[in-house]
């Protein structure tokens, strides 16, 4: 495989210095399961990292696809044995921890570098599914499903901790000041936010924990599309009752602590003097005159140690077929400078070497709910990338979207309806996300009347399958109808076309 003998040497030393980041996982000669053959593949895979980033790209390639086939698959679930169902989320989990520590030391200066980069994290985003089927279905065995999950909060399996934080992390209660949060939200909005960028991620919304020293009240800095950037005391955010969430520390808790103190006080003075810092619809990190929520983190860091890097090390990038929509939506990007443009996605968060993932939690009554609006927000991008598809309002909404925007200006009424539209976003933008609702709900309520076909949840390829046949079938009903035939009317071409 390695042309140099010397390449083997560095290959052989670095799995051997590794080995501490596995070894508390089972061999699989001990358990054949996909999470455990999973594990093993993975080890392999990552003893590329920083060494060949081609291989590396093949090996996590290899283990991701086979991991789409296999997601959700009846036969692997078919099991009333909770302690090995626990077994494999704790290894799926603990696979996932040692991949990310893996990448502490990974340089991405090339393409072949941002590939191993980017199957790697699609790898992360499929062991998490995996792993959202074993709590689904920990529940369902179990019997003694919680009547409401509180986020950050409860035991084993919806709660997972980083084996090296056992001790010190127990709940939301233990967060500290300077600690970052990754969530996911349940608004198509948010399922949009997550996928983007080139990378798919499982996640929309960073949120910065500041205590103060003083009175040690907890809260949370962070922006939002309807009202910019707010501080807000932390049951706040417990209330938004999100689908799943992440907790990361700052290897320098100090500095840390500064970021988000010099943030919270920014984003504190301008609220209490009744502005907000309007939130940033161009999504430059660069420029903090605006916030968008993960310039949040960024901004704090950057405000703390002016000199450093903007974080994270690891960053997204847009694809050019995605250009017209992001120009939508107020991203300012051409195409002679989509290679160069980096952006912050939340999910960048995750391989960041930094930060260390402290606890993952996630809501099992609601994943298959954002499992559905993940897959429906990455055919609807991939028909925009690949087939130059563009939202299309009707006159109802363009209409829907002028007058809102006239409310929002006047005096009587902003005060009713200012959470809901910022003064900074404009009719189209509106019309936008009123469209992107609109066609995410309709293929929504597909998915679920197929879902009862199904004696298990549906399966990656099973959904995908589902979304496919029903845009195919409704774009030949929008050609009939384009061509004045007596046909159904289209159920989203109408508003999503070529």
């Amino acid at each position: 495989m390695f042309k140099k003998p010397t390449s083997f040497i560095v290959l052989l030393c670095l799995v051997l210095s590794s080995c501490s980041l596995w070894r508390s996982r089972r061999p699989a000669s001990e358990r054949e399961t996909i999470v455990a053959e999973a594990n093993r593949d993975a080890i392999l895979a990552s003893q590329y990292i920083g060494v060949d980033s081609l291989e590396c790209s093949k090996n996590f390639n290899k283990l991701y696809q086979r991991l789409l086939n296999t997601a959700g698959v009846s036969t692997y679930f078919d099991t009333t044995d909770i302690k090995s169902i626990d077994e494999d989320i704790q290894t799926s989990f603990e696979t996932r921890l040692a991949i990310k520590d893996s990448f502490k030391k990974f340089k991405n200066n090339k393409i072949v570098d941002n590939q191993c980069l980017s199957a790697a994290q699609d790898v992360l985003r499929a062991l998490r599914y995996i792993e959202d089927y074993l709590v689904e279905l920990h529940f369902e065995k179990d019997g003694s499903s919680t009547s409401d999950f509180v986020n950050l909060k409860g035991e084993f399996p919806n709660l997972l901790i980083n084996p090296k934080y056992a001790s010190d992390f127990k709940s939301y209660e233990d967060l500290k000041s300077g600690d970052v949060i990754l969530s996911r939200g349940n608004a198509y909005s948010s399922a949009a936010i997550a996928r983007i960028a080139v990378s798919d991620y499982q996640f929309s919304h960073l949120s910065f924990v500041y205590r103060e020293p003083t009175s040690t009240q907890m809260f949370t800095t962070e922006a939002h599309i309807e009202i910019g950037s707010v501080t807000a005391p932390f049951k706040d955010h417990l209330e938004e009752k999100n689908v799943r969430t992440v907790v990361f520390r700052h290897k320098d808790q100090a500095l840390a602590n500064e970021a988000s103190k010099a943030i919270f006080n920014r984003v504190k003075k301008y609220q209490d003097s009744g502005k907000n810092v309007e939130y940033d619809f161009s999504m430059n990190y660069k420029d903090d005159s605006r916030l968008y929520c993960s310039e949040i983190i960024s901004a704090g860091f950057k405000l703390a140690n002016p000199q450093s890097d903007y974080i994270p090390k690891f960053k997204s990038h847009f694809s050019e077929g995605m250009i017209p929509f992001l120009n939508t939506i107020g991203v300012p990007l051409k195409k002679d400078s989509v290679e160069t443009t980096d952006v912050f996605a939340p999910g960048d968060i995750q391989l960041d070497p930094d930060f260390e993932l402290v606890a993952e939690w996630r809501n099992p009554k609601k994943l298959e709910e954002s499992r559905f609006k993940d897959f429906i927000l990455t055919k609807i991008f991939e028909k925009m990338d690949h087939e130059g598809y563009r939202f299309d309002g009707n006159l109802k909404m363009d209409t829907q979207s002028k007058v809102y925007w006239l409310l929002r200006r006047s005096p009587l009424i902003k005060k009713f309806i200012e959470k809901k539209f910022p003064l900074n976003m404009g009719p189209t933008q509106l019309e936008v996300f009123m469209v992107l609702d609109k066609i995410g709900e309709t293929i929504y309520k597909n998915l679920e009347l197929h879902s009862i076909e199904y004696d298990h949840p549906m399966t990656p390829k099973e959904i995908y399958a589902v979304i496919d046949d029903f845009i195919s079938k409704d774009l030949e009903l929008y050609k009939n109808y384009k061509k004045g035939l007596e046909t159904p009317k289209p159920s989203i071409h109408l508003l999503f076309h070529p």
